[in-house]
């Protein structure tokens, strides 16, 4: 009597261990389910904003009013800001108060068909003249997928004249630039 009972014991444990087992195994292939539907949603989410921030752009500003680029593939450009998906007051002259001013850097690499490819940035500011100066570089973290990005607020200029906006990759080899004149109220 006492072995049957070990047995059955046994085989309820076995049981119960299978059972566990596999709804386990049923789980894990659900949740994978989940993560490749919101990866699928996600990329119509993403592919449905790029689509929205063209159409949005052909609103705002004709691709020839951009700056133009040296150093690199990507479109470094302005504008006072980034909002709603959308690029507001698109310039390459901008007017500041005694108190300093900033805007919002674009890089647009989607002509070329690339990413960024890297993890950070730094935005490096010339102020162009008899010499040019750096006068800052400041460094952004970034997606190395994107190939549609804005620095919001960027920098702060403190005095008028022509700046360049160089973007580079943390081995230094340069993604675009852009130049700005930034003029006093």
């Amino acid at each position: 009597m006492f072995r049957n009972q070990t047995l059955k014991f046994i085989l309820a444990l076995a049981l119960i261990f299978s059972l566990g087992y596999i709804c386990s195994s049923d789980k894990d292939k659900k949740d994978d389910t989940k993560k490749e539907d919101t990866k699928k949603e996600d990329s119509r989410k993403e592919d449905s904003r790029k689509e929205d921030n063209k159409d949005s752009r052909k609103d705002d500003v004709r691709s020839d009013d951009r700056s133009s680029t040296s150093g690199g593939d990507a479109k470094v450009y302005f504008c006072e800001e980034y909002r709603d998906g959308r690029e507001i007051g698109v310039s390459d002259v901008f007017v500041i108060g005694r108190s300093g001013g900033y805007f919002t850097c674009m890089i647009d690499m989607r002509h070329t068909g690339r990413k960024i490819g890297v993890g950070k940035v730094e935005l490096r500011i010339t102020k162009l003249g008899d010499s040019e100066k750096i006068i800052a570089t400041e460094k952004f973290d970034v997606q190395p997928d994107w190939d549609y990005i804005y620095f919001d607020k960027f920098h702060v200029f403190y005095s008028p004249g022509d700046y360049k906006v160089t973007v580079l990759k943390p081995d230094g080899t340069p993604v675009g630039s852009g130049t700005v004149t930034i003029r006093m109220r």
